[in-house]
Formats: structure tokens, C-alpha cells, sequence
């Protein structure tokens, strides 16, 4: 594959994992950025997987200014694609990757938390607590969405974007 073609896959990945997200944001925590994610992951070139992650990154810091939120975004989102690059043949059906990306979800808000350990453990307990509910939806939501969506867009990935 030419590097131009590589390029312009990258980016057009990483603008669908911007628009899917912001489809989805009048559903607090329900997106397909996790899901997508793992499934690059699991089928690209390490590289190009953290790459589309990172470009994901930026593009939400354009759209939502720079916040406590952004640093974090790199190490979740980089994070999950270097889990599921690693795990991708220890995850092997889509009720093993449902638990995962649910798992993802719930831990998600505590990751964040850790900023706040700076000021107490109270204060970063607090906020991780605050945000709770949240996760639980993000997890379900996480869970629900690999169930349904694995089998068909993972074959999908796979023989479209098996050079990437």
C-alpha cells in the first residue's frame, strides 16, 4: 500500500472516530470510539493503530479546548489500542471482547481520578465516585455495542483494511 493511501486511511479513521463520538453525544458515555479502537487494534500495524488514536486525541482537543480531560485522552485511548494489539489472540470471540470493552468502560472515570490525587485522595476519590454513574453507563454501553456490532464489522475491517 502506498504511503498516501496509508495516510488518507488514518486520517479518514480517525475523522470517523470523531463524528461517531460526536453523533452520539446527546447519550451520556454511549460511543463507538471504544469499539472501533479494539477492532484497530486487533486487525492494523501497532503504528498506525496509536497513530488514528492520537489524531483522535487532537481533533478533540480542537472541538473542546484543552482541559484536565486531554492528557488523559492519549494515555486511555493509545492505552486501549496497545491492550488490544497485544490481547488480540487471548480475545478471541465477541463475548471475551464485550467483557473487555465493558471493563474498559467502567474503569475509564478512575484513570481520570488520578490527576486529582495531587490535591487528596479525598479529592480524587470524590471525583471518581462523581462520575460513577457514568461509568456504569459507559461499561453497559461498552458491553451492549461489542455484542452487537463485533461479528459483521470485524470481518468487515478485516478484509477491507487488512493492508493497513
Amino acid at each position: 500500500m502506498s504511503k498516501i493511501k496509508e495516510m488518507t486511511l488514518i486520517a479518514l479513521l480517525s475523522a470517523i472516530l470523531t463524528i461517531s463520538k460526536e453523533i452520539l453525544a446527546f447519550l451520556p458515555n454511549i460511543e463507538l470510539v471504544s469499539f472501533l479502537l479494539i477492532l484497530f487494534g486487533r486487525h492494523f500495524k501497532l503504528a498506525h493503530s496509536l497513530l488514528i488514536a492520537t489524531i483522535f486525541c487532537f481533533l478533540q482537543i480542537i472541538l473542546y479546548g484543552f482541559g484536565d480531560w486531554s492528557i488523559m485522552y492519549f494515555i486511555m485511548w493509545n492505552g486501549l489500542v496497545l491492550i488490544s494489539y497485544h490481547t488480540k489472540n487471548i480475545f478471541k470471540n465477541e463475548h471475551q471482547l464485550a467483557l473487555f470493552s465493558g471493563a474498559f468502560g467502567l474503569v475509564f472515570g478512575m484513570f481520570f481520578a488520578f490527576f486529582y490525587l495531587v490535591f487528596s485522595f479525598e479529592a480524587a476519590l470524590a471525583y471518581w465516585l462523581k462520575g460513577l454513574f457514568f461509568d456504569l453507563i459507559h461499561g453497559v454501553g461498552n458491553y451492549l455495542i461489542m455484542l452487537v456490532l463485533y461479528e459483521k464489522t470485524d470481518k468487515y475491517i478485516g478484509e477491507i483494511f487488512k493492508e493497513l
